[in-house]
């Protein structure tokens, strides 16, 4: 199956899931995504920095010593009004990410564990 078709199914996981997408967070740029609407690259890519960002702040809690950071540093949720993104990172250091953009932090929430997944697919040439 390809990436994109894995960003589809992904995206179909919930309901409420509006954008899902791969990105390079080292590079800070989006390469595949999934939406019923279409979004310029410099939006998609503005996802991807919003989730480099937020990992160099979790990483900096991590390593001065905030347990509670710790457990839950391969992801991060951001909520605005009307919308929830999370981002989840490959385990393997890679850069890899999956980027989803959400009506709510539940539907967010239920993406996380099939985004870890298809990372992990990946990672293992799955």
């Amino acid at each position: 199956m390809t990436l994109s078709l894995q960003l589809d199914a992904l995206r179909q996981t919930a309901k409420g899931c509006r954008l899902a997408a791969f990105g390079d967070l080292g590079a800070s740029i989006v390469l595949r995504s999934s939406s019923a609407a279409s979004h310029p690259q410099e939006y998609l890519d503005g996802l991807c920095q919003q989730a480099r960002l937020g990992f160099l702040l979790l990483d900096a809690a991590v390593a001065a010593g905030d347990p509670q950071s710790a457990a839950a540093a391969d992801d991060v949720l951001i909520l605005t009004p009307g919308e929830a993104r999370v981002f989840i990172r490959a385990a393997d250091g890679s850069g890899d990410a999956v980027l989803c953009v959400c009506s709510d932090a539940a539907s967010a929430g239920r993406l996380a564990a099939p985004a870890r997944s298809l990372l992990a697919a990946m990672a293992g040439g799955a």
